[in-house]
């Protein structure tokens, strides 16, 4: 504990910057958890209630859906719910490699494995979000109001470009990691 509670201190101190963007990552990964709970709770009690159905979550009402089709309801919250679900791990993995990253010897194993799993994490979300927006417009032409559902959601496109950048990051990285280790051995 105390080990743990002196290396967050030292963080700190030399690398203040990272630490902020951590705090900011943790509030924003914290947030997305909330929101995903809050979502989960209500939609499981609504199951019971319908009329928890017509302000789910900041006014998402689904009480026309649900009372349509029970299945069409579950499964879209259930999309929703796997898309915030992924970006708050996605913050998380995030949380872990600034507090992994090391300014002095910047390129190691997990960071770049870290990186490459945030890569794949953000490729999910961004063909999820692409799947869930063709669901979601197949249930507007059956007359279903899913405005704030696909707003909550966001686009999928940004999330596969993220991945795009960040295999690039990861392939960087890995080599950072051989020429580091070369390097160490030379000396």
């Amino acid at each position: 504990m105390n080990n743990l509670k002196s290396q967050w201190k030292e963080k700190w101190v030399n690398q203040p910057a990272l630490m902020l963007i951590t705090v900011v990552i943790w509030s924003i990964f914290i947030g997305l958890c909330i929101q995903a709970g809050a979502l989960l709770f209500t939609f499981i009690y609504s199951l019971f209630n319908p009329i928890v159905a017509h302000n789910l979550y900041e006014g998402l009402d689904l009480s026309a859906l649900r009372e349509q089709n029970l299945w069409y309801y579950g499964g879209v919250i259930s999309m929703v719910l796997f898309i915030l679900g992924q970006k708050a791990y996605l913050f998380y993995l995030m949380i872990r490699i600034f507090l992994k990253i090391n300014l002095v010897h910047p390129f190691s194993k997990e960071v770049s494995k870290l990186i490459s799993s945030i890569s794949y994490v953000a490729f999910q979300i961004g063909v999820a979000i692409i799947l869930a927006s063709g669901v979601f417009k197949w249930l507007v032409k059956r007359g279903f109001e899913l405005d704030k559902v696909q707003d909550m959601v966001g686009g999928g496109f940004e999330f596969l470009l993220m991945a795009a950048l960040l295999i690039a990051i990861s392939m960087v990285f890995k080599r950072g990691v051989e020429i580091q280790s070369e390097n160490e051995l030379t000396v």
